[in-house]
């Protein structure tokens, strides 16, 4: 290479720290704004797909109905955020009206959730590609977006479908509540919603640890390109050994989403737009940068090192 034109190295660096994991991910999105764009495009994508359904099932239904549906939520919406009570012929009206069309709606429900499903899994898959090349070699682009999104959103789909079935294994918790389910309700025993309230408590318990433990399995399938299987055993292995970094990087994050959503959310008119369009653009690429910069530094692979702005010790070893 023409040193006289290189201004980079990619090097194998020691185990970075967090706070220059938080540093150096935060200096990628600086260069690479355009990690954004998996963000935006499954925003819009989401969008016509929900628009699509609701047109398809509105021009099953028919038009009117819709539209008398509509009006009729409306009400009730309106007395429920007034504190009134439910207006139970307002409610009534409503289900004597969406009742011979229920099969529509279950059908277009299930259809909307699937869709949306694979529509933010083939661009999550193309962010964590993106975050990736732009970690690795210091840039990235919609090229990258495509090439990963179209390798892994199979795959990542299958992770994300292992990982709810190891959720919905905590559902076990409900079992001694549903065994007593016949006095659950009696009112002479309170044992029984005492077990139920228990049951509830450990099953979320039990998701909160699991989404914590293997939250960067995603990440690794598509940084490694492996089985999904086996991403989740190397999510777990990753855990085992960084759970502090892990736990410190997810309170972090959620930190600054709540934050900035509260703060920005709380602007007069506006606030709804200025919070959704700061998570899009800001938060999650750069989220999505530093998960994939803790794995990848912490697993010594490969990282950007700009020599005209770094410290000399980042450039001990080169790759």
């Amino acid at each position: 290479m023409n040193e006289g034109s290189v201004k980079y190295r990619l090097c194998e660096c020691m185990s970075e720290e967090f706070g220059k994991i938080i540093g150096k991910g935060f200096e990628t999105w600086k260069n690479n704004i355009n990690i954004a764009l998996p963000f935006i495009l499954d925003s819009i994508f989401s969008m016509l797909f929900v628009g699509m359904v609701g047109i398809a099932v509105a021009s099953a239904i028919g038009f009117d109905t819709t539209a008398q549906f509509f009006d009729r939520l409306q009400i009730i919406i309106k007395s429920l955020s007034e504190d009134q009570e439910m207006p139970v012929m307002g409610t009534a009206s409503l289900l004597l009206l969406i009742r011979p069309y229920i099969t529509h709606l279950v059908l277009s429900f299930l259809i909307i959730i699937i869709g949306l499903f694979i529509i933010r899994t083939f661009f999550k898959a193309g962010a964590i590609g993106m975050a990736k090349a732009a970690t690795e070699r210091g840039s990235t682009g919609f090229a990258d977006m495509m090439n990963y999104a179209k390798k892994h959103v199979i795959s990542l789909l299958l992770t994300d479908v292992l990982i709810g079935l190891f959720l919905l294994v905590g559902i076990v918790f409900l079992l001694p509540a549903a065994l007593l389910s016949p006095a659950l309700f009696s009112g002479q025993d309170g044992s029984g919603v005492g077990i139920l309230i228990l049951g509830i408590f450990l099953w979320i318990t039990y998701m909160v640890i699991i989404t914590t433990v293997l939250f960067i399995a995603p990440y690794i399938l598509v940084i490694e390109s492996i089985h999904p299987i086996d991403a989740v055993k190397t999510g777990f292995g990753f855990f085992v050994s960084h759970k502090l970094d892990m736990i410190l990087l997810l309170i972090f994050t959620a930190a600054i989403a709540i934050v900035s959503n509260l703060v920005i959310g709380s602007v007069p008119k506006v606030g709804g737009f200025l919070s959704t369009f700061v998570a899009i653009i800001i938060v999650q690429p750069l989220t999505t940068l530093w998960w994939v910069r803790l794995y990848m530094a912490k697993t010594n692979k490969p990282l950007y090192v700009n020599e005209l702005l770094s410290h000399p010790d980042d450039l001990t070893n080169e790759w």
